[in-house]
């Protein structure tokens, strides 16, 4: 990764830039530029993390890991494992094996 910087030029809505200005630069972040790096790190991080969600997703479908072992890999509690699964409409395994498994 280079450390150098390049310019980008965007268009934005009056009404964007101004909430921008009055909410978070002089709070926040120093000038526009600052708001706009820290947005597009945020993306790419929420990038990743449904990235490696969905790929949690498939090998818990496939039966290859357990919702614990999801949540473990994912770094969230077992609960938002099921609240995620259930919103996606996967059917939730919780057997006898899960259930021991939490009881440890």
């Amino acid at each position: 990764m280079t450390t150098g910087h390049i310019k980008k030029s965007i268009t934005l809505p009056k009404e964007l830039e101004l909430e921008v200005e009055k909410r978070l630069i002089g709070t926040y972040y120093e000038n526009f530029s600052e708001v706009i790096r820290d947005g597009i790190r945020k993306v790419l991080s929420e990038y990743e993390k449904k990235k490696e969600i969905e790929i949690v997703d498939a090998l818990y479908k496939g039966g290859k890991i357990t919702m614990r072992e999801a949540a473990d890999i994912l770094g969230v509690p077992v609960r938002k494992v099921l609240e995620d699964l259930a919103a996606r409409d996967v059917y939730l395994r919780y057997g006898e094996e899960e259930l021991e498994e939490d009881l440890k």
